[in-house]
């Protein structure tokens, strides 16, 4: 029949076959996946947003020294910087020009006055500035929990990157282990098309069975019917990627056919990454230093505010008739300011309360993040060293599958064996093939999660 070297032929020719068709698609590599990843995806695009956000609220015109409740101020008398306005005119007392016409009646009807109208002009700009340059250092509390804000933001874009990137690679992989899958059910369609001639071959000649041959022939379409499986798995697994990658559905490529394990399993050095990078607890652990200064700032309420201020006012107010016909003033003002708010009905008192029950919530929350990233961690690494052994048996499986065909092939052509047998050992072949393919994804799936929980998925 067919010796290993013959086989290998056999596995050439179907790789031929698939190169063929890949030909017409363009090839995406891991590369491209992580770079149209991050460039494209609309969860870590509006991430992106997110963090841009946070460094436009970082400056120093958003620090407040007046009293709040802690928050971030935006608006309002301002701490790091003064606050400069200027006016001129309000509703009741407009800039510009008026008019009034009167009536009056008198006793002596010879003084009445009919429709006299009194035309005037008025102005009174003004320029005005404050500054609190103590607000019981709530300002510095402020512009820190700003910059907290900011990598707050930051770690949370890293972290919305690291988990599209896990299930981009997890689908991409999936692709990979199809593929693989799909080329050793390649092999086998031809080996199950050389079966069938060889079945025809023997029937005619008088030695063989009509059996075989029917058989040979449902086996060759059931090959068939598993290639077209496993192409429409394939087909949906390019869509969902398609989609994560933000490219149209029906975008056709090909991925490579061999799946690559690049690290090791090693739990100490893991764990040491694990609390120093995992995105998750240092989110936990910024969001904590947040709560801190945002006690601060209430703390700071209690305090009182001493600031500067100053004003420059300008007044011009004429008429065409009466006794004064011209008013007109100028001049400045400047000096200290001070404010305590002694009592504010418990609002400071109660908010401090709050903020301590939220810091202590947030630390809680932290050592539950850190007790389910560290047993993520454990559990990819216990994953990944069985998913290790798993391939190496599997491999192993492979070269016995493959040796135990080339016998089993052998005895049926020299008619020691019926085609039952041959198609047990056949169909050995085809499930170490497959669970070799498994165990590749399996074991490249535990590595992904293994670099994850480490926070190096991400570099």
């Amino acid at each position: 029949m067919c010796s290993p070297n013959h086989i290998y032929k056999y596995i050439t020719l179907s790789l031929l076959i698939t190169a063929s068709v890949a030909k017409s698609q363009d090839l995406l590599t891991l590369e491209d996946v992580i770079q149209i990843t991050i460039e494209n995806n609309f969860d870590i695009n509006i991430a992106k947003n997110n963090l841009q956000v946070a460094k436009n609220n970082n400056n120093i015109g958003l620090v407040g020294g007046g009293q709040s409740t802690g928050g971030t101020v935006v608006g309002g008398t301002t701490g790091m910087l003064p606050q400069i306005s200027i006016g001129a005119g309000s509703p009741q007392n407009p800039m510009g020009f008026g008019r009034t016409t009167s009536t009056l009646k008198y006793s002596d009807p010879k003084s009445n006055v009919n429709g006299q109208t009194l035309n005037s002009v008025s102005y009174a700009p003004s320029i005005v500035a404050t500054w609190y340059f103590f607000d019981g250092l709530k300002m510095f509390a402020t512009k820190k929990k700003l910059n907290r804000a900011e990598e707050l933001s930051d770690l949370q874009y890293r972290l919305a990157v690291e988990n599209t990137l896990l299930t981009a690679l997890t689908t991409y992989y999936q692709m990979i282990s199809i593929k693989q899958f799909i080329k050793s059910l390649n092999t086998s369609l031809v080996l199950g098309a050389d079966q069938k001639k060889l079945a025809d071959e023997k029937l005619k000649a008088g030695v063989g069975s009509a059996v075989d041959v029917l058989q040979t022939q449902i086996d060759y379409n059931n090959i068939l019917v598993q290639i077209t499986q496993q192409e429409n798995l394939l087909n949906e697994q390019r869509v969902s990627l398609n989609t994560i990658l933000k490219r149209p559905q029906d975008v056709e490529f090909t991925v490579p056919d061999t799946i690559i394990v690049q690290t090791k399993p090693e739990y100490i050095s893991a764990l040491y990454n694990t609390e120093k990078n995992n995105n998750s607890i240092l989110i936990g652990r910024k969001t904590l230093e947040i709560d801190g200064l945002a006690l601060k700032e209430f703390r700071a309420n209690s305090m009182p505010k001493i600031g500067l201020t100053g004003n420059y006012t300008y007044q011009h107010f004429s008429n065409d008739i009466g006794f004064v016909r011209l008013s007109q003033s100028s001049g400045y003002n400047g000096g200290f300011i001070f404010s305590w708010t002694i009592l504010n009905n418990l609002a400071t008192r109660t908010a401090i309360r709050n903020q301590k029950m939220q810091v202590a919530s947030d630390n809680l929350r932290l050592q539950a993040s850190e007790l389910l990233e560290k047993s993520n961690l454990y559990k990819a690494y216990l994953s990944f060293q069985n998913n290790l052994k798993i391939i190496d048996l599997a491999k192993q499986n492979v070269q016995l599958s493959n040796q135990s065909l080339y016998i089993a092939a052998q005895r049926f052509k020299q008619g020691l064996s019926n085609y039952i047998e041959y198609r047990t050992v056949k169909l050995a072949f085809e499930t170490a093939e497959y669970q070799l393919s498994q165990a590749a994804y399996n074991t490249k799936l535990s590595e992904l999660n293994f670099l994850k929980a480490q926070g190096l998925l991400v570099h």
